[in-house]
Parts: structure tokens; C-alpha cells; sequence
């Protein structure tokens, strides 16, 4: 049971990668949750760090378990070309499940990896503010670490949109990831994501140069095809230099509808470092 229900909730944020990309002299980037259309420079690469514990609790069934999941997904974005960049990412998960009996199980092992390809095929820049939309594409591969890895090579496709001014920006996407195992664990997921972020403070340090503090909020939604459903409202803030990125923020459920014998989120918690080479 454990095993199906770690998986549901540790693909959202394996298949939810990010690139960064500049409008100024300021690195700018999506939210925590939400793709971006942008994409690195030639030759760019982009390493992203980051910790995501999740509590998941109100079990359906007789077991009575409440999980305690730390997701330390590592993120390489590189730009092949100015127009498409190849993602990977390692996602190493450490779990904690308590059961009613008053029984612990402690896990801990790499989940499986997301290889993706971003294409971005559309791009409108103006004067201090850009318009881009980019494909989706790849696979997640299996690693086989039970209980983390579905043992199944599953396709992932989808688009991203971004618009971009120098005080604030919109992000949207949508994912489809066609899970090919058996059973409960070969329920396809569907995501649509969409943040918008506002600068609250900026200005200009002599030894890092240009910096920018954002607010920022998202809407992430997941479906599962077994009928699970649910919507997170997920506020954040972000401080951005020209080479890196520091970031933290929740996820927290506004509507969930989860089938047995998948558990419901009770909260995330996001940090984030992004580092531009």
C-alpha cells in the first residue's frame, strides 16, 4: 500500500522541472512548482538543489498510516541549443511511515528519473518584457529501487507558456505522464500548473551585482486517471541574482479527492538553491 502511494505523490514533483533564463541583467525563473519556457543559454547549464517534505495522512484504509516524505530532487538543465535544453533530474527520497499500531517503517532510496527534452518554438520579445511557449517530452526511467521505482519506462509529454515583464511574470503548463505499470500503479497523471510573481523589493550590490526579491503564487492541480484529484494553492517568495536563485515556499491542499489507497496531502514545504553556470 505504502509503495503506491509515495509513488502518486513523488512523480508531481519529479515531473515539475525548471530552467532559468534573463529578460536584464536579473536571472529570472518559474515557480517553484511550475515549468518556464524559458531555457539556458548555449551551453549553459543550471544545477538545481532541492528539499521538499510532504506529510500525508487521513488513510483510507484499516492500516491508519501517516507518511512522512523528504524529496531531495537534483536538477541539470543544459542548453544543447538557443532553443532546447535537456533535463535530468535525481530524485533521492527518505520516508517515514507511522502506522496505527504503533508500528515505524523508515525507507530511504533513489526514486525514478526523469530524462525530458524542452523545445521552445515560439518567442516574442519587446522592450522589456518577452512572450515564449515551449514543448514537453521524454521519459521517466526506472531505477528499480523498490519501494521508490515503478519499474516501468513512462512517457511524459506537454507545453509550457511564459510571459515576462521586468516586475512580474506568468507561468503555465500542462503534463501528461502515461505510466505503463500494472495495477493501481499504471494510472496515468495529468498536471496543470500556473504561477504569477511580483517584485517586491530590488537593487544593485557591488559585489554580486543586480538582485530582485519576489512574491510569488501558483496553482498546481493534479488528476489521476484511477478518479484522484486534487489543487494546492502554493505561495512562495524568491531572491534572485544574475547567477543564482534562493527560493522557499508551501503547497497547501485546497481540494483533494483521493481514491483508497492513496492518502491525502496534508502540506509541502520547498526550498530551493538554482545556480547558473
Amino acid at each position: 500500500m505504502a509503495r503506491i502511494t509515495t509513488r502518486s505523490i513523488v512523480a508531481g514533483p519529479l515531473v515539475v522541472l525548471t530552467a532559468l533564463g534573463g529578460l536584464s541583467t536579473a536571472t529570472h525563473a518559474a515557480g517553484l512548482n511550475t515549468n518556464v519556457a524559458l531555457t539556458p543559454p548555449l551551453d549553459g547549464t543550471i544545477l538545481r538543489l532541492q528539499f521538499r517534505y510532504t506529510r500525508l495522512f487521513n488513510d483510507p484504509t484499516s492500516l491508519d498510516r501517516e507518511v512522512h516524505l523528504s524529496v531531495q530532487p537534483i536538477t541539470l538543465v543544459y542548453g544543447a541549443t538557443p532553443n532546447l535544453a535537456l533535463i535530468g533530474t535525481l530524485p533521492i527520497i527518505h520516508r517515514k511511515i507511522e502506522f496505527g499500531s504503533g508500528a515505524t517503517k523508515r525507507d530511504t532510496g533513489i526514486g525514478d528519473i526523469p530524462l525530458l527534452v524542452k523545445y521552445r518554438f515560439f518567442q516574442d520579445d519587446k522592450p522589456q518584457q518577452t512572450t515564449r511557449w515551449a514543448m514537453i517530452g521524454g521519459a521517466e526511467v526506472p531505477t528499480f529501487d523498490d519501494p521508490f521505482s515503478s519499474e516501468s519506462f513512462d512517457p511524459i509529454i506537454g507545453t509550457v507558456w511564459t510571459h515576462q515583464r521586468l516586475d512580474w511574470w506568468i507561468d503555465w503548463d500542462v503534463l501528461y505522464k502515461f505510466n505503463t505499470a500494472g495495477g493501481i500503479a499504471g494510472d496515468d497523471e495529468i498536471r496543470a500548473d500556473v504561477a504569477a510573481s511580483l517584485t517586491l523589493l530590488s537593487g544593485e550590490s557591488v559585489n554580486r551585482g543586480p538582485w530582485s526579491l519576489y512574491a510569488i503564487g501558483e496553482i498546481n492541480a493534479k488528476y489521476i486517471t484511477d478518479g484522484s484529484a486534487q489543487v494546492f494553492a502554493s505561495p512562495g517568495i524568491q531572491l534572485f541574482t544574475s547567477r543564482w536563485v534562493v527560493e522557499a515556499g508551501v503547497q497547501l491542499p485546497v481540494y483533494q479527492d483521493m481514491k483508497s489507497p492513496r492518502l491525502e496531502t496534508d502540506f509541502t514545504f520547498v526550498l530551493s538553491v538554482r545556480i547558473l553556470f
